[in-house]
């Protein structure tokens, strides 16, 4: 069955002639938790499915609201992270997960690597090639174009209770880095460098796209609870405006 291109990817473009803000580019891996009904949710709970396991709550709204006010563009990922993960190496294995905090995926326990296959071809295949397009596309007429990719993590679980608002992740250039953890910190509020996941081995998307179009890139992290509703959207997306503002021109 050939996939409906809009079931792996949307692209939004505020920008216009005049807009300082195509100096940015917005990229959600996790924005949804969609699974196509042939994989009959995975063998997976509605609960399951609308909890962090899935997707990256909130990200979706707060990348949105960040590329209108910057007058940018931004790219989301369609698909639910548990069918496969657009943010990983082919080779990783949690490419296709076959749990998640402690949580089974039923239909990938014993996956196929026909099954593999078709998930790879569908799916991260085509978010990454199309991902690559959007991107040239830009750079034809920006080369000081950043890449910043928008995600959220989870507050605590069984095991850990993470007291980061904002973690920063980077791999090698911390050029972006530096003056946004500087503006927030002034701001009181609790930053992670590389936490609460390393940049150095979870920033597959940024890593791939930053390096082979010569792009600065930084993944910025929200805590998921604080951006649950439209209030905290609000805040956390003038928050990280007042802060991305900063480095537009770098």
């Amino acid at each position: 069955m050939k996939e409906n291109i809009k079931q792996v990817f949307s692209y939004y473009d505020f920008s216009n002639a005049k807009s300082e803000g195509n100096n940015f580019f917005f990229i959600c891996d996790h924005a949804s938790n969609y699974i196509p009904k042939r994989y009959n949710n995975l063998g997976l709970s509605k609960r399951h499915l609308k909890s962090h396991i899935s997707w990256d709550l909130g990200a979706k709204n707060l990348t949105l609201m960040l590329a209108k006010l910057t007058k940018s563009a931004c790219f989301l990922g369609n698909f639910s992270r548990l069918l496969i993960d657009p943010n990983r190496k082919l080779e990783d294995k949690d490419l296709i997960c076959t749990s998640s905090f402690g949580i089974n995926i039923p239909s990938n326990l014993y996956l196929t690597e026909e099954e593999k296959t078709k998930r790879i071809r569908k799916f991260y295949g085509v978010y990454h090639q199309n991902l690559e397009k959007k991107l040239k596309n830009k750079l034809i007429f920006n080369k000081k174009l950043k890449l910043l990719s928008i995600h959220s993590f989870t507050k605590s679980g069984k095991n850990f209770n993470r007291p980061t608002e904002v973690g920063l992740l980077w791999n090698k250039d911390i050029s972006l880095m530096l003056p946004i953890k500087k503006g927030l910190i002034k701001r009181k509020i609790n930053v992670g460098c590389n936490k609460p996941y390393s940049g150095f081995f979870l920033n597959y998307t940024l890593d791939e796209h930053g390096k082979k179009n010569k792009i600065r890139n930084l993944c910025i992290e929200v805590r998921n609870d604080l951006i649950c509703d439209k209030k905290g959207i609000n805040k956390w997306s003038n928050t990280i405006f007042k802060q991305i503002n900063k480095i537009k021109n770098i």
